[in-house]
């Protein structure tokens, strides 16, 4: 009996024990949840005390500081050039042009290779283009038609270049480390690049029906103004290098310049 009564009793202390423990953990959990809030609350308000106060220092600053911002400007002419009046502007084309440059580098031939960097510049750029009137025209009227051979379409050199609008980005390869310099080397070359851009004939024939307009509207009114049908002449106009698709614009030799 007496070793019956000794287990019964280490049991209910074994229980009693457990059951402290147990509400121990929940008050230890309890108080860390409530501390947890509390804290957060806190820092949340000690955010909210930091920035109101670095608002009201910022604008303490702006009230006692005076800022200057100074721009100048510098200009060496170095040419000066006149057109004699024997250009015809045309055409304006504005595009969106994009430049990549990218520079690889191995060793021992192809076996090492040690990555590649690439930049990317892409810049605003109108396009002009012109005619020459001291070139040659030929005109033909016939009943109510008037046919022009124009002059060669020509872009005007250099083009403009919109540095407000231009976006850059260069990245190196896993072991080059020159993406400062490829980006240089890149905008560089950006000017004679966009100039053999403007001669291409994808950008050429961009112009074109714009130009075409033009060059009617330019008969219409500097050679045909005198003429007693110009309400209801026709003005075809025709480029050089359109000849081959119609052969039988001006047939005639003759030319007359406007």
């Amino acid at each position: 009996m007496d070793e019956t009564k000794k287990v019964g009793v280490v049991t209910v202390e074994r229980d009693r024990v457990v059951g402290c423990l147990k509400w121990v953990g929940l008050t230890v959990v309890g108080v860390s949840l409530i501390g947890g809030v509390v804290l957060w609350k806190f820092i949340e308000e000690s955010a909210g005390l930091v920035k109101g106060a670095g608002d009201f220092l910022h604008s303490v600053a702006d009230k006692i500081h005076t800022r200057s911002v100074e721009e100048t400007f510098r200009e060496r002419i170095t040419q000066v050039v006149s057109t004699d009046g024997d250009v015809l502007e045309v055409a304006r084309v504005e595009t969106e042009e994009t430049f990549t440059r990218a520079d690889s580098r191995s060793l021992f031939g192809e076996m090492l290779y040690l990555g590649t960097t690439t930049s990317e510049i892409r810049v605003p750029v109108i396009y002009r283009y012109h005619l020459k009137l001291s070139d040659e025209w030929k005109i033909e009227i016939r009943d109510q038609e008037c046919r022009v051979l124009s002059p060669i379409l020509r872009p005007s050199l250099p083009p403009a270049i919109r540095t407000d609008g231009m976006e850059k980005k260069s990245a190196s390869g896993w072991l080059r480390f020159n993406a400062v310099e490829n980006l240089l080397q890149l905008e560089k070359d950006l000017t004679p690049r966009v100039e053999e851009r403007a001669g291409d004939k994808r950008h050429l024939n961009l112009a074109r029906e714009a130009s075409r307009r033009s060059v009617e509207q330019f008969v219409r009114k500097w050679v045909l103004e005198d003429h007693p049908d110009i309400g209801r002449m026709k003005v075809l106009v025709t480029f050089p290098d359109e000849l081959d698709a119609t052969r039988d614009v001006l047939p005639g030799a003759g030319g007359v310049k406007p």
